[in-house]
């Protein structure tokens, strides 16, 4: 080197090309542009200058806890497998502050950070470089194909569970206890099909995401909305035994000419008030309904409103003691 700045003191640098360098000692990777292409700068005091892009791929651990919010350190570690720090000086910076990061379909790089690092390995103290991309994951997809379908079906799942077609008449017919349950069996199958969805878009961990949660808690709302309407209905559908028809046949029996006009009077009065207590009744369910139905869909929208929470809280710094290798 020092032959080399004795006869070039002349020059500020000079240009030659990427093979007639010297290889260096990288375990795997592959290059972006060929030998014949990529030029080294040589300075006259020895400095070299040398532009090389390439494609690398790192293993990440992923923390799936706030997904879709979620925010991921993947690191890239540069260390050579021979040579220690006497005999090798690495000097790592940080990108520039008007450096331009770009990320892709599902993912936005936001910054790059470096660590300087050294380890022993066989008695010798080496240097590693960590070179730690900040990704942050894009969640409009999740968010319009999977967030919103789950809380627009559980919304109207919940509202026509608790939504009587009519408050005359008898209340628990067959017909709508079987339309209560089939749409809250259909709310179900459809919000599973969706949990499913994000299983398989998720890694497989021990931890359940965000996402994860707020889909359970839906499915848990509607499946409780659905019990709910069915003691409701139950109950509604109780009989009611009276012994008055039998009293009043008995008395028929017994005065059948003198009382017989009376008896018909008391059958239309029994009739009318037996009318009027399921009116009433069909109004207090009614009011029990639509008393449940805003308790379900507000706990249902405060579910999504704690979902969407995540989505406004600062991004999360770095911790520089956890490993990220």
């Amino acid at each position: 080197m020092n032959k080399f700045q004795k006869e070039n003191q002349q020059l500020a640098a000079y240009v030659i090309s990427h093979t007639q360098r010297w290889d260096d000692h990288s375990l795997e990777s592959r290059e972006m542009l060929s030998d014949n292409r990529a030029d080294v700068r040589i300075y006259h005091n020895g400095k070299i200058k040398i532009n090389i892009p390439q494609y690398v791929e790192a293993i990440c651990r992923i923390q799936t806890e706030s997904f879709p919010f979620d925010c991921q350190f993947c690191a890239v570690a540069l260390a050579s497998p021979l040579l220690n720090v006497k005999e090798m000086v690495v000097n790592a910076t940080s990108p520039p502050v008007d450096s331009y990061f770009t990320g892709n379909a599902e993912w936005s790089l936001f910054n790059v950070s470096v660590r300087h690092m050294r380890f022993q390995e066989e008695g010798e103290e080496r240097v590693e470089i960590h070179y730690i991309f900040h990704l942050k994951r894009k969640p409009t997809y999740y968010l319009t194909v999977i967030v919103a379908p789950t809380f627009l079906i559980s919304a109207l799942s919940i509202l026509g569970i608790f939504s009587s077609s009519s408050n005359e008449g008898p209340r628990g017919e067959k017909q709508e206890d079987s339309d209560h349950v089939s749409l809250g069996l259909g709310s179900l199958l459809a919000m599973s099909v969706l949990l499913g969805i994000v299983a398989g878009a998720m890694p497989k961990s021990n931890s359940i995401p965000l996402l994860g949660y707020y889909i359970l808690i839906v499915i848990l709302l509607c499946a409780i909305a659905v019990t709910v309407s069915m003691i409701f209905l139950s109950v509604s559908r109780v009989p009611t035994i009276s012994k008055i028809p039998e009293l009043n046949m008995i008395y028929q029996t017994i005065e059948e000419i003198a009382e017989s006009h009376r008896s018909m009077r008391r059958k239309l009065e029994q009739k009318a008030h037996k009318k009027l207590v399921e009116k009433e009744w069909n109004r207090v369910f009614t009011r029990f309904d639509y008393f449940f139905l805003s308790l379900f869909e507000l706990l249902n929208l405060a579910a999504l409103t704690i979902f969407l929470r995540v989505a406004w809280l600062p991004t999360p710094e770095l911790d520089p003691e956890v490993s990220l290798i």
